[in-house]
């Protein structure tokens, strides 16, 4: 058989300890507030920190990007004269190529070679092998532009044209302007849209 308890005896907490008790639970509140404030201020700092990092990584990022593109620079084209009486010697292997020479541009077909003299006051070209596009400024009374293809020399003070050249037999086809060739003896002056060629020209003499 149980036997059942009585309620336990409660004993009354005078004004005092009432006083007590509630100075105590008012005062875990309140540190339990500012950790709460302090807590929470601190997980504010940290996601904006995090924030700005977030922030800055990418900018970082971005502007080490925009340094390095703006530092590779890509060379310009460089003229062939190089100050120098040598001859320069250029030549083009699988894809065509540009290069200046004083007032004239000369473009060379893929598997071409050009050697130009450095002599400003008289300007050569000799066209080894090839086929090659030039294009002369007006000279003025300055000495016309040469160019050497096989036995023809092919002379113009204004004009575009391009020379072709197989061992000893030369093609002048003339854009724009004209130019005079002297071949073997003969000079013959080509105008623009023509052209001339050495075969040709010694199947006519």
């Amino acid at each position: 058989m149980t036997e059942q308890l009585g309620r336990p005896p409660v004993e009354k907490l005078s004004d005092v300890a009432w006083a007590r008790v509630e100075r105590n639970v008012f005062s875990r509140m309140a540190e339990g507030t500012v950790t709460s404030a302090a807590a929470s201020r601190d997980v504010r700092r940290e996601r904006g920190t995090n924030k700005w990092l977030w922030l800055a990584v990418p900018a970082a990022a971005a502007a080490a990007f925009a340094l390095a593109f703006f530092s590779i620079k890509t060379p310009a084209p460089q003229p062939a004269t190089s100050g120098s009486d040598e001859p320069s010697r250029i030549v083009a292997t699988d894809s065509p190529t540009r290069v200046s020479f004083g007032d004239a541009h000369i473009t060379l077909d893929a598997n071409s070679a050009v050697v130009m003299d450095q002599n400003t006051a008289k300007p050569t070209a000799l066209l080894e092998n090839g086929a090659a596009v030039f294009a002369v400024a007006p000279r003025g009374d300055r000495a016309p532009f040469t160019v050497l293809a096989g036995d023809a020399a092919i002379r113009t003070t204004n004009g575009q044209f391009r020379v072709a050249r197989e061992g000893e037999h030369a093609t002048v086809s003339v854009d724009t302007g004209s130019v005079d060739i002297r071949f073997r003896g003969h000079e013959i002056h080509v105008g623009s849209k023509h052209t001339w060629s050495s075969e040709e020209a010694q199947q006519a003499h």
